[in-house]
Protein backbone atom coordinates (compact mmCIF):
# COMPACT_ATOMS: atom_id res chain seq x y z
CA UNK A 1 0.00 0.00 0.00
CA UNK A 2 1.40 3.39 -0.98
CA UNK A 3 1.27 6.49 1.22
CA UNK A 4 -1.61 8.16 -0.67
CA UNK A 5 -3.81 5.05 -0.41
CA UNK A 6 -3.04 4.74 3.30
CA UNK A 7 -3.82 8.41 3.85
CA UNK A 8 -7.09 8.15 1.88
CA UNK A 9 -8.09 5.09 3.91
CA UNK A 10 -7.37 6.89 7.18
CA UNK A 11 -9.28 9.96 6.03
CA UNK A 12 -12.29 7.79 5.15
CA UNK A 13 -12.18 6.14 8.58
CA UNK A 14 -12.07 9.52 10.30
CA UNK A 15 -14.97 10.92 8.27
CA UNK A 16 -17.63 12.12 10.70
CA UNK A 17 -21.01 10.47 10.89
CA UNK A 18 -23.86 12.31 9.18
CA UNK A 19 -25.44 15.15 11.11
CA UNK A 20 -29.17 14.62 11.36
CA UNK A 21 -32.13 16.49 12.72
CA UNK A 22 -35.51 14.77 12.88
CA UNK A 23 -38.72 16.70 13.47
CA UNK A 24 -41.50 15.39 15.73
CA UNK A 25 -43.38 14.29 12.58
CA UNK A 26 -40.34 12.21 11.42
CA UNK A 27 -38.99 14.44 8.64
CA UNK A 28 -35.20 14.13 8.67
CA UNK A 29 -32.56 16.59 7.49
CA UNK A 30 -29.16 14.94 6.89
CA UNK A 31 -25.78 16.58 6.13
CA UNK A 32 -22.89 14.37 5.01
CA UNK A 33 -19.75 14.82 2.90
CA UNK A 34 -19.80 12.82 -0.33
CA UNK A 35 -16.35 11.32 0.27
CA UNK A 36 -15.54 11.20 -3.44
CA UNK A 37 -12.48 12.51 -5.26
CA UNK A 38 -13.16 15.87 -6.87
CA UNK A 39 -11.39 18.78 -8.50
CA UNK A 40 -10.51 21.73 -6.27
CA UNK A 41 -13.69 23.55 -5.24
CA UNK A 42 -16.01 20.81 -6.53
CA UNK A 43 -16.13 18.29 -3.66
CA UNK A 44 -19.69 17.86 -2.44
CA UNK A 45 -21.65 17.88 0.79
CA UNK A 46 -25.05 16.24 0.50
CA UNK A 47 -28.06 17.95 2.07
CA UNK A 48 -30.88 15.39 2.14
CA UNK A 49 -34.45 15.76 3.37
CA UNK A 50 -36.33 12.53 3.94
CA UNK A 51 -40.07 12.96 4.38
CA UNK A 52 -40.96 9.26 4.20
CA UNK A 53 -39.61 6.01 2.76
CA UNK A 54 -40.92 7.11 -0.63
CA UNK A 55 -40.31 10.86 -0.55
CA UNK A 56 -36.83 12.34 -0.28
CA UNK A 57 -34.76 14.94 -2.08
CA UNK A 58 -31.02 15.52 -2.02
CA UNK A 59 -28.86 18.40 -3.21
CA UNK A 60 -25.08 18.36 -3.46
CA UNK A 61 -23.52 21.64 -2.29
CA UNK A 62 -19.97 22.08 -3.59
CA UNK A 63 -17.16 23.35 -1.39
CA UNK A 64 -17.18 26.49 -3.56
CA UNK A 65 -20.82 27.18 -2.59
CA UNK A 66 -20.71 26.02 1.02
CA UNK A 67 -19.54 29.37 2.47
CA UNK A 68 -22.63 31.08 1.01
CA UNK A 69 -24.95 28.59 2.75
CA UNK A 70 -23.11 28.95 6.06
CA UNK A 71 -23.22 32.76 5.74
CA UNK A 72 -26.98 32.63 5.10
CA UNK A 73 -27.37 30.65 8.34
CA UNK A 74 -25.15 33.04 10.34
CA UNK A 75 -28.12 35.32 10.98
CA UNK A 76 -31.77 34.45 11.59
CA UNK A 77 -33.59 33.64 8.35
CA UNK A 78 -35.88 36.65 7.81
CA UNK A 79 -36.44 36.43 4.07
CA UNK A 80 -36.37 33.93 1.25
CA UNK A 81 -32.86 32.87 0.22
CA UNK A 82 -31.75 30.54 -2.57
CA UNK A 83 -28.25 29.31 -3.29
CA UNK A 84 -26.82 30.65 -6.56
CA UNK A 85 -24.35 27.87 -7.45
CA UNK A 86 -20.98 28.93 -8.87
CA UNK A 87 -17.97 27.30 -10.48
CA UNK A 88 -14.71 27.52 -8.51
CA UNK A 89 -13.69 30.59 -10.56
CA UNK A 90 -16.81 32.44 -9.33
CA UNK A 91 -18.94 32.29 -12.50
CA UNK A 92 -22.54 31.18 -12.08
CA UNK A 93 -23.45 27.63 -13.07
CA UNK A 94 -26.23 28.05 -15.60
CA UNK A 95 -27.61 24.51 -15.71
CA UNK A 96 -30.16 23.12 -13.27
CA UNK A 97 -28.92 20.34 -11.02
CA UNK A 98 -31.26 21.04 -8.13
CA UNK A 99 -31.66 23.81 -5.58
CA UNK A 100 -31.27 24.66 -1.92
CA UNK A 101 -33.46 27.35 -0.35
CA UNK A 102 -34.18 28.82 3.06
CA UNK A 103 -37.42 30.50 4.08
CA UNK A 104 -38.52 32.06 7.35
CA UNK A 105 -41.20 30.27 9.35
CA UNK A 106 -42.78 30.81 12.75
CA UNK A 107 -40.15 30.17 15.42
CA UNK A 108 -37.47 29.19 12.94
CA UNK A 109 -36.91 28.51 9.29
CA UNK A 110 -37.60 26.02 6.52
CA UNK A 111 -34.95 24.25 4.45
CA UNK A 112 -36.14 23.28 0.96
CA UNK A 113 -34.19 20.88 -1.23
CA UNK A 114 -35.01 20.24 -4.88
CA UNK A 115 -33.15 17.43 -6.60
CA UNK A 116 -32.08 17.28 -10.26
CA UNK A 117 -35.38 15.55 -11.14
CA UNK A 118 -37.33 18.53 -9.70
CA UNK A 119 -38.57 16.55 -6.67
CA UNK A 120 -38.73 18.87 -3.64
CA UNK A 121 -38.80 18.19 0.08
CA UNK A 122 -38.90 20.63 2.98
CA UNK A 123 -38.25 20.54 6.69
CA UNK A 124 -39.05 23.18 9.33
CA UNK A 125 -36.36 23.71 11.93
CA UNK A 126 -36.52 25.77 15.11
CA UNK A 127 -34.12 28.70 15.17
CA UNK A 128 -32.06 26.85 17.83
CA UNK A 129 -30.98 24.42 15.07
CA UNK A 130 -29.65 27.17 12.77
CA UNK A 131 -26.14 27.26 14.23
CA UNK A 132 -25.83 23.46 14.66
CA UNK A 133 -26.77 23.12 10.97
CA UNK A 134 -24.18 25.73 9.98
CA UNK A 135 -21.57 23.94 12.10
CA UNK A 136 -22.44 20.57 10.52
CA UNK A 137 -22.09 22.09 7.05
CA UNK A 138 -18.68 23.57 7.96
CA UNK A 139 -17.42 20.23 9.35
CA UNK A 140 -18.71 18.31 6.34
CA UNK A 141 -17.08 20.90 4.08
CA UNK A 142 -13.73 20.40 5.82
CA UNK A 143 -13.97 16.66 5.19
CA UNK A 144 -15.06 17.19 1.58
CA UNK A 145 -12.12 19.52 0.94
CA UNK A 146 -9.86 16.68 2.06
CA UNK A 147 -11.06 14.72 -0.99
CA UNK A 148 -10.25 17.51 -3.44
CA UNK A 149 -7.36 17.20 -5.84
CA UNK A 150 -4.98 20.09 -5.17
CA UNK A 151 -3.28 19.87 -8.58
CA UNK A 152 -4.76 22.14 -11.23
Amino acid sequence: MDFRTALDTLTAELTPQPWEYTTPDDVTLTVIPAGLRADAGMAEVYVRITVSKKVAAEYAVTTTDLPAVVAALAEPVTGEWQLAPCWPDGTLRLFFDGALSLEPSTGGFTVIVTDEDCLSAAVRLPDEQRMPLASALRRAGDVARGWEDDAR
